[in-house]
């Protein structure tokens, strides 16, 4: 596949499908975008003139029997995603998902269940690990630039009202925003997730019928992450302190601070630089490109995920319980 751009079908044209537009652009070299497939013809017209798309579709059924593509970015909202999969992985197109991967466990098992029995990859666009600096602060932390990680502490602070189908969803803040910071944490320290307990909120100043706020505790083994999350507060601020025993790590407004008995040294996240969010989505894609070029699976591998997807559903069931929820290898038993 890496002799010739990949060739690429994107399923679904909706508001998050123009970042990964923008960023398979800036690489045709790697990409090329044979086909879109959506069943607005609407949004079937606005991504072929924006981006000269030169085939449309309203199924995929119709995509697979017309044009040969080698991967399918899904871009659908996730509890409309299972189907699709299914039906890709049958067809033996190896697969993108956007974020969440699936709105619960079982789900997202029976997504990697269908990719498996379909022969095919299958990964998530989980593209804050770049973007919001996850993956950068992973390699300070590895080289030893704070020592141990002792315990994280994160904040997403903003008043965000959403429009359309996802405010129609049983849950909101923690899979629109949480599934980036409870997937970032797994970054951060090498032991998987054991134990956590959460609690969430609606307020009255944001129309949704998911929750708006969350307070979460996890523990990593012995580290432990305690994260604050709200849409509803007249504060902003984004911020994630790491505790070393030798230092300590900060990511926030664009880049990862160290700071030591030595002095502090900023570290700049290119990919959150001015019109550079569109690559850490295409990068999501090149981890798969490249796990499928190599026989390897990518390490944003719904596989993978699956861990993610836990903390997402672990800590709903904390929340409506009352009650604290553990983990066998950093998966909901």
């Amino acid at each position: 596949m890496s002799a010739q751009p990949a060739r690429i079908a994107v399923i679904g044209a909706g508001g998050v499908s123009s970042m990964h537009f923008d960023g398979f652009q800036m690489r045709p070299d790697r990409i090329d975008v044979v086909a879109v497939v959506d069943p607005s013809a609407e949004r079937r017209e606005w991504a072929t003139l924006t981006y000269g798309i030169p085939e449309s579709f309203s199924s995929i059924r119709e995509a697979l029997d017309t044009v040969d593509f080698d991967v399918a970015v899904v871009c659908t909202p996730s509890h409309v995603r299972l189907e699709t999969v299914r039906e890709l992985a049958a067809a033996g197109t190896h697969i993108l998902v956007e974020k969440p991967m699936a709105a619960g466990l079982d789900e997202a098992l029976e997504l990697v269940r269908a990719a498996d029995e379909g022969g095919v990859q299958l990964a998530v666009d989980q593209n804050f690990r770049e973007y919001y600096g996850f993956e950068l602060a992973r390699g300070l932390i590895a080289a030893g630039r704070i020592g141990r990680v002792r315990a994280i502490n994160h904040r997403e602070l903003m008043h965000r009202q959403d429009e359309g189908w996802r405010n129609e969803q049983a849950h909101h803040a923690l899979m629109v925003m949480g599934v980036h910071w409870l997937d970032g944490f797994r970054m951060l320290v090498p032991d998987d997730a054991t134990w956590l307990v959460a609690r969430t909120f609606s307020a009255p100043s944001v129309t949704a019928i998911g929750e708006t706020d969350a307070s979460i505790q996890i523990h990593f083994g012995d580290v432990t992450v305690t994260y604050t999350d709200s849409f509803a507060s007249w504060i902003t601020d984004w911020d994630t302190i790491v505790l070393g025993d030798e230092g300590t790590l900060r990511i926030t407004d664009g880049k990862v601070v160290v700071a030591t008995a030595a002095g502090a040294e900023e570290f700049v996240n290119e990919y959150s630089l001015d019109g550079n969010k569109p690559l850490s989505a295409y990068r999501a894609l090149e981890k798969l490109l490249d796990a499928i070029d190599s026989g390897t699976e990518a390490s944003n591998s719904g596989r993978d995920n699956l861990k993610t997807i836990s903390l997402i559903d672990g800590a709903y069931r904390s929340a409506a319980t009352g009650e604290p929820v553990t983990f066998v290898d950093g998966l909901l038993p």
